[in-house]
C-alpha cells in the first residue's frame, strides 16, 4: 500500500522531471556540415600533375564522410588518393578524421591531360558523427583551366664583330603598331554577342550582353606572343544575369595581365519568375536571419519560465508536505 508520503514524493519528482524537460528540449540544436575545394591558384599544363584538396567541417565532431566526386576526364585525369577510388570521371570516398575534430581534409592527385576547363563536383555527400547520426549533406564544386604544352622559348642573337672585341647582344621585334610583343592579347572574341567596349590590349574589362536564349557563349584570345602562357576561369555555359570569364597572359619573365568579361543574360519569363522567386527567398532568409537574432532570448525567455515552474512546484509540495504532518500531529493528539 502505497503511503501519503510516497504518494507525495512520487507527484513531486513527476513534476520536477516534466518541469526540467522544458529548457532542455528548447536548448537542443541540430548539427550542420560543409565542404570546401581549394584547387591549384594557377593553371596547369597538360601531363602536369597537380593537387585539389577537400576541406569538411561541422559544428560538432566528424566520425566518417562518405561522397562521390565527378569530373571531366576529358581534361583531366585522376592519379591516387588515399580516401578515394574509381577513374573514369567519378570517385567514391571514404574517410575519417585521424584525431577527434570537427574538421577532416582529403587530398586527390590528378594530371592534365588536354587544354580545357575541368569542373570537379562533390555528389551524394554525407559527413556522420561518431555515433554514425548525419550531420550534413553539403555540396561544393571547382574549375580546374589546363593550358597548352611548354612552349620552348628562343632568343635571337645579333654578333657584332670589331677589330678590338666581339660584343653580343639581344635583340626583340619591336612593335609596329604600338603593342607590347609579349604579356597582353592582341585580340579577343566571342560567338555570341558583341565586347563593349571595343576591344584594345590595354582595356581590361568588358561586358557582353545576350539574348535570353542564348545559353553558351565562347570566349578566345591571341596573344602576342607564343611563349606567352594563356588561361581561362569559368564555364562556356551562361546563367540568367551575370556571368564572369576572366582570361590571363603571363609572359616568360612572370608578368601577368588579366582581363574580365561579363556575359549579361537577358531573363525570359519562366527566368524572371525564377527570378522573383529566388528573390522572395532571400528576403525570407532575411528574416529568417532577423528572427535567429532572437533565439537566444526566446531561450531565455523559456529557461525562466521553467525555473518558475520549478519554484511554484517546490512551494506546493512544501505545502502539501506542511498539511500532512499537521494533520499527522493533530491525528497523534486524538489517539491519545
Amino acid at each position: 500500500m502505497i503511503t501519503k508520503t510516497k504518494l507525495v514524493k512520487r507527484i513531486f519528482s513527476s513534476l520536477l522531471t516534466a518541469a526540467l524537460a522544458v529548457p532542455m528540449t528548447a536548448l537542443t540544436a541540430h548539427a550542420t556540415g560543409e565542404a570546401f575545394f581549394y584547387p591549384p591558384k594557377n593553371p596547369v599544363m597538360t601531363d602536369q600533375q597537380f593537387e585539389v584538396s577537400v576541406t569538411f567541417s561541422a559544428d560538432s565532431e566528424i566520425g566518417s564522410v562518405q561522397a562521390n566526386i565527378a569530373y571531366d576526364d576529358s581534361v583531366i585525369e585522376f592519379v591516387s588518393s588515399d580516401n578515394a577510388s574509381g577513374g573514369g570521371g567519378v570517385l567514391t570516398v571514404n574517410g575519417f578524421p585521424d584525431t577527434p575534430s570537427s574538421e577532416v581534409d582529403f587530398s586527390f592527385t590528378f594530371k592534365g591531360l588536354s587544354a580545357g576547363n575541368a569542373n570537379i563536383s562533390l555528389q551524394s555527400c554525407q559527413i556522420y558523427s561518431p555515433d554514425s547520426e548525419l550531420i550534413g549533406s553539403p555540396t561544393a564544386y571547382c574549375v580546374i583551366t589546363v593550358g597548352g604544352d611548354k612552349v620552348e622559348t628562343k632568343t635571337e642573337t645579333e654578333t657584332t664583330t670589331t677589330t678590338e672585341k666581339t660584343t653580343t647582344t639581344t635583340t626583340k621585334t619591336a612593335p609596329s603598331n604600338g603593342i607590347p610583343d609579349k604579356g597582353v592579347l592582341t585580340a579577343l572574341t566571342v560567338d555570341n554577342g558583341e565586347l563593349s567596349p571595343a576591344f584594345a590590349y590595354n582595356v581590361y574589362n568588358y561586358t557582353v550582353n545576350v539574348d535570353n536564349s542564348v545559353t553558351n557563349v565562347e570566349i578566345e584570345g591571341t596573344t602576342a606572343s607564343p611563349s606567352d602562357y594563356i588561361w581561362y576561369t569559368g564555364t562556356s555555359e551562361c546563367q540568367v544575369g551575370e556571368n564572369v570569364r576572366t582570361i590571363t597572359v603571363t609572359d616568360v619573365d612572370g608578368n601577368a595581365a588579366t582581363y574580365t568579361v561579363t556575359i549579361i543574360r537577358a531573363a525570359g519569363g519562366d527566368e524572371q519568375q525564377t527570378q522573383t522567386a529566388q528573390k522572395k527567398d532571400s528576403s525570407d532568409t532575411s528574416s529568417a536571419v532577423s528572427k535567429n537574432a532572437n533565439v537566444m532570448d526566446q531561450y531565455k525567455k523559456m529557461l525562466n519560465t521553467a525555473l518558475a515552474i520549478v519554484l511554484i512546484v517546490l512551494v506546493i509540495a512544501l505545502v502539501v508536505i506542511i498539511i500532512w504532518i499537521r494533520g499527522k500531529i493533530k491525528g497523534g493528539k486524538k489517539d491519545k
